[in-house]
C-alpha cells in the first residue's frame, strides 16, 4: 500500500450538521428564554429604571482615550498591555474582580514581541513549561500550567479548540491562560488552568494593515476591516510564513492562514456573525539533543546538531473551522448567545527521536545512536454548540449578573498510524536498515525507511453533554461574590485494529474490543471579593475540577499520556480542588494593573502505572499538593514606559502513591520557579526601544514523581526590540529573541534516558508594517 497524506476538507456546514439535535436543543434555549423572561420583568423595572443600557466598567477610567481603528476592544486605549476584560462571556465582570488569576496577552504586546504561534508565546509566560511530543502523545503544542498537562485545555473564544495541533496567533486578539481548576468554565481536565484564544472580530471602521517580516522569520500578514453598510462589517486576517528554525541545522516551519468572519445585525436586538478559520502548517519536526547518562545531562554536542532524516521526516498541521453566533437581545438586561462551531483538523507526520548516548562508550567521537521515529496521522472532526442566557436583576439593594446555559460536542478521532519499511530479517527482509547516526557529526540526508503502509489503526467517539449556572452577586460598592456549578456528561469509546507490515486495513492482523467510558461530574467555583477602593480587590476562592479516564484524545489507549484502555474504564475521575486568596489592583490612574495570588491545589484519585511493560497494574492511589505564589503586572508605569509580566514560585509535593519511593518527591516536568518582564519605553514620538527577560528554573524528569535523577538546567533569555516610526503609516520595528544566543533546553521526555528539546537560538527579525 502507499500512504499518502490526505487532504484535509470542511465535511459539513453550518446547515448540515450530523447531529440536529444541537439546532433542535438551541431553538429549545431560545423559546425557553423567551416564555421566562416576563416573569423576570417586575424584578427588571427598578433597574431597568435606574441603570443605562451602557454598563461603565468599574476601575476603568471614565474619560478614556479613543483607541485607534484595529485595536483590542478589550484593552485599556492608554495603555494596551493592560487587558481590562475578558472575551470569554462566561466572565462577567472586569478582571479586577474576577476571583481568579487570569493572565491576558493582547495583540499589541504579542506584536512588540515579535510572536507568530501560540508556542513562542506560551514559552515566555510564568507557570508554563513546555511539554514534548512523545511516542504516547501526539507532537505539537504542549503546556503544563502549574504542574499540570494542558495540550487538551485549548479554547477558541470559549470552545474547546479540537486536537492536539499547532497554533498561529494571526487572527487572535488575545490569550487569555486562566490559572487553577477551571472546570465550572471549561469542563472536564482544566486542572492548572486553561488556555482561550480570542479571535479578531469585526469592527465599525474601515481599516487595513499589512507587516513583511524578513530574517530569520519571513513572514507576511494583513489585518483588512471594511464596513460594507450600516449593518454588515467584514474583517480578514491573512498570513502567509517560510521561516528557517535559528541554531538549529534543516529545522523550519512554513504554513498560510486565512481567518475571515462577518458581522450582521439584522435588528436592534438580534445580530448574527460567522467566521472561517484556515490554517496550514508545514515543518520540519525537531526532538532536540540526546541525553548523555554518563553525565547526566544533555549531550554535549554542537547547539546546531539535529537527528532529523531529511528527506523523510515531516510535521503537517491543518484547521478548517466554521463557526456561527447568533446574539438575540430579548430585553435590556437579558441576552441570549448561541454558538455553533463544526470544524476538522489534522496533525500528520515522521518525526525522529534523538535517543541517548551510550552508557558502554560515552560521548567519544565514535559514539553513535540509531535513529528511530514515531509516527501518527491524527485526523479529529469536530461539531459543538453552545447557548448561553446572560440575565442582571435586582433583588432589593442586590445586583445579580446570571449566566447559565448548555453545551454538547461530538468529536471522532481517527489515527492511521503509518508504519516504516524497516528491515527485519524475519518479518521484513526486504526493508531499509534504520541509520546509524555519528552523535557528534549527524547525517541529516542518510537512507532511512520510509512509510510503505499502515500499522494500526484507531477511532475515539467522545459525546459531551453539559450543563451550568454562574452567579455574580453584588451586595454594595465594597462586596461582590461569585458561585457557579458545572454539570458534565463524558461519553467516550475508542476502538483500535492492528494491521500487519505493510498491510492494508484490509488485512487485520488483530481486532481489540472497543473500550468505552461514561460518567457524569459535578464541579464549582466560589469566590468573595472585598473591594477597599474602587481601582483594587482582595479575593478568596475555592475551584474544582475533574480529570476523567481518556481525556487526552491523542493518547487514545495509552494511558500514561491520558489514553483510556480496559483496566481503567471503571475508574473515577481525578479530583482537584485550589485554595486561592489574591488582590488586584489598578495603579498609576488605573493604567498599571498589579496583582498577587497565593494558591493550594490538591489533586486525589491519581491514575498510576506500577509493573513492567505488558503486565502493568493501575491504581488510583496517587495524590499531588502544589503550594505557590504568582505576581503578576501589566500596563503602563509611565506614560512613556509600559510592562507587562509576572513571577511564580510553586512548590510541588507527591502526598501519596503506589511507590512508597515517591512520596515526598516533587512533581516531574515542571519549573517550580519562573518569571518574565516585557517592557517598551517610548523614547521620542516616533522611536520606542524594549525587551523581554525570561527565567525558566531547574526541570527534574519523571513519569509522575521526580526519580529519574535527570534535571535540565535553570535558563535566561534575553530579547531586544526596537521601534521606529518612518511616517504616519509606515513603521519599522527590530526583534532580536534570544540576544545573548544561549543555549537553552526547554523541555525533555519523562524516560530515563531522555531526548531534550532545544529552543531556538539567536533570531533576528526586521519588520516594516504600513497601515492603509
Amino acid at each position: 500500500m502507499s500512504y499518502q497524506k490526505k487532504p484535509l476538507a470542511i465535511r459539513g456546514t453550518a446547515c448540515r450538521v450530523e447531529q440536529p439535535n444541537i439546532a433542535l436543543a438551541s431553538a429549545a434555549f431560545v423559546v425557553l428564554a423567551a416564555v421566562t423572561t416576563p416573569a423576570f420583568a417586575a424584578d427588571d423595572k427598578k433597574t431597568q429604571e435606574e441603570k443605562a443600557d451602557v454598563t461603565q466598567l468599574e476601575g476603568v477610567t471614565t474619560e478614556a482615550t479613543q483607541a485607534k481603528p484595529g485595536s483590542n476592544p478589550n484593552a485599556d486605549p492608554e495603555a494596551p498591555y493592560k487587558i481590562d476584560k475578558s472575551g470569554n462571556s462566561k466572565f462577567t465582570e472586569p478582571l479586577l474582580n474576577v476571583s481568579k488569576t487570569i493572565t491576558v496577552v493582547g495583540k499589541e504586546q504579542m506584536e512588540d514581541a515579535g510572536v507568530s504561534a501560540l508556542k513562542d508565546l506560551m514559552r515566555t509566560q510564568p507557570s508554563v513549561t513546555l511539554g514534548t511530543g512523545e511516542g504516547g502523545n501526539a507532537e505539537g503544542d504542549r503546556f503544563f500550567i502549574r504542574g499540570y498537562d494542558a495540550r487538551n485545555d485549548t479554547f477558541v473564544d470559549g470552545m474547546r479548540d479540537p486536537g492536539s495541533t499547532t497554533r498561529d496567533i494571526f487572527a487572535t486578539e488575545q490569550v487569555e491562560i486562566a490559572k487553577g481548576p477551571s472546570s465550572t468554565f471549561g469542563g472536564r481536565g482544566t486542572t492548572g488552568g486553561a488556555v482561550n484564544s480570542v479571535s479578531k472580530r469585526p469592527q465599525d471602521t474601515n481599516f487595513a494593515r499589512g507587516t513583511l517580516t524578513l530574517g530569520d522569520d519571513k513572514r507576511a500578514t494583513l489585518d483588512a476591516n471594511r464596513v460594507v453598510n450600516d449593518k454588515l462589517n467584514v474583517r480578514s486576517n491573512l498570513m502567509v510564513q517560510d521561516s528557517e528554525i535559528a541554531g538549529r541545522d534543516e529545522v523550519y516551519k512554513k504554513g498560510h492562514g486565512a481567518a475571515i468572519a462577518a458581522d450582521y445585525k439584522a435588528s436592534d436586538n438580534l445580530d448574527l456573525s460567522v467566521d472561517f478559520y484556515h490554517l496550514r502548517n508545514e515543518a520540519m519536526p525537531d526532538r532536540g539533543h540526546p541525553w548523555d547518562p554518563t553525565t547526566g545531562a544533555p549531550a554535549a554536542v554542537d547547539r546546531d546538531n539535529s537527528y532529523v532524516i531529511a528527506g523523510r521526516d515531516f510535521h503537517d498541521t491543518g484547521a478548517d473551522i466554521l463557526t456561527g453566533t447568533v446574539d438575540y437581545r430579548l430585553s435590556p438586561n437579558t441576552t441570549v448567545t448561541s454558538k455553533t462551531r463544526v470544524g476538522e483538523t489534522t496533525n500528520q507526520y515522521v518525526v525522529s527521536k534523538p535517543g541517548s548516548v551510550p552508557a558502554a562508550t560515552g560521548l567519544t567521537p565514535t559514539a553513535t545512536v540509531t535513529n528511530s521515529a514515531n509516527t501518527a496521522d491524527f485526523n479529529n472532526k469536530f461539531t459543538g454548540n453552545s447557548t448561553q442566557i446572560t440575565h442582571e436583576f435586582h433583588r432589593g439593594e442586590t445586583e445579580h449578573t446570571v449566566v447559565a446555559g448548555f453545551e454538547i460536542s461530538n468529536e471522532k478521532v481517527t489515527n492511521d498510524v503509518p508504519s516504516l519499511n524497516t528491515f527485519n530479517a524475519t518479518t521484513n527482509p526486504g526493508g531499509v536498515p534504520a541509520p546509524v547516526l555519528n552523535i557528534l557529526n549527524p547525517d541529516n540526508y542518510a537512507t532511512a525507511p520510509g512509510i510503505n503502509g499502515v500499522s494500526r489503526s484507531s477511532v475515539l467517539e467522545a459525546d459531551t453533554q453539559s450543563l451550568y449556572v454562574m452567579d455574580t452577586v453584588k451586595f454594595n460598592p465594597k462586596w461582590e461574590a461569585f458561585g457557579g456549578l458545572r454539570y458534565d456528561h463524558f461519553d467516550i469509546t475508542n476502538s483500535s485494529l492492528t494491521y500487519g507490515a505493510g498491510a492494508t486495513s484490509g488485512t487485520v492482523a488483530g481486532v481489540n474490543p472497543p473500550v468505552t467510558y461514561k460518567k457524569g461530574f459535578s464541579n464549582g467555583h466560589a469566590g468573595v471579593v472585598y473591594k477597599p477602593k474602587e481601582n483594587g480587590s482582595v479575593y478568596a476562592s475555592v475551584s474544582t475540577s475533574s480529570n476523567v479516564p481518556g481525556e487526552m484524545y491523542d493518547g487514545v489507549g495509552d494511558v500514561a499520556y491520558g489514553g483510556l484502555n480496559e483496566q481503567i474504564s471503571g475508574f473515577k475521575p481525578e479530583q482537584n480542588k485550589s485554595l486561592e486568596l489574591g488582590t488586584k489592583w489598578n495603579l498609576m490612574n488605573d493604567n498599571l494593573a498589579v496583582s498577587a495570588a497565593l494558591f493550594q491545589t490538591d489533586k486525589k484519585n491519581k491514575i498510576e502505572a506500577t509493573g513492567p511493560r505488558g503486565a502493568t497494574v493501575y491504581s488510583q492511589t496517587g495524590k499531588v499538593r502544589i503550594q505557590g505564589l504568582e505576581l503578576g503586572v501589566s500596563g503602563n508605569v509611565t506614560e512613556k514606559l509600559s510592562l507587562a509580566g509576572g513571577a511564580v514560585y510553586m512548590d510541588t509535593k507527591i502526598t501519596d502513591s503506589a511507590d512508597p519511593n515517591s512520596v515526598g518527591k516533587s512533581l516531574a516536568n515542571v519549573a517550580e520557579k519562573s518569571a518574565s518582564i516585557q517592557a517598551k519605553y517610548q523614547a521620542t514620538p516616533k522611536m520606542a526601544v524594549g525587551g523581554s527577560v525570561i527565567h525558566i528554573g531547574k526541570v527534574e524528569g519523571g513519569s509522575f514523581a521526580a526519580t529519574t535523577g535527570n534535571t535540565l538546567p535553570s535558563s535566561n533569555r534575553l530579547d531586544l526590540m526596537g521601534e521606529y516610526k518612518i511616517s504616519n503609516k509606515l513603521s519599522a520595528q527590530l526583534n532580536v529573541k534570544n540576544a545573548t544566543d544561549e543555549t537553552i533546553y526547554e523541555a525533555f521526555y519523562r524516560s530515563g534516558a531522555p531526548f531534550t528539546y532545544v529552543a531556538p537560538g539567536r533570531t533576528t527579525n526586521v519588520s516594516l508594517t504600513y497601515d492603509f
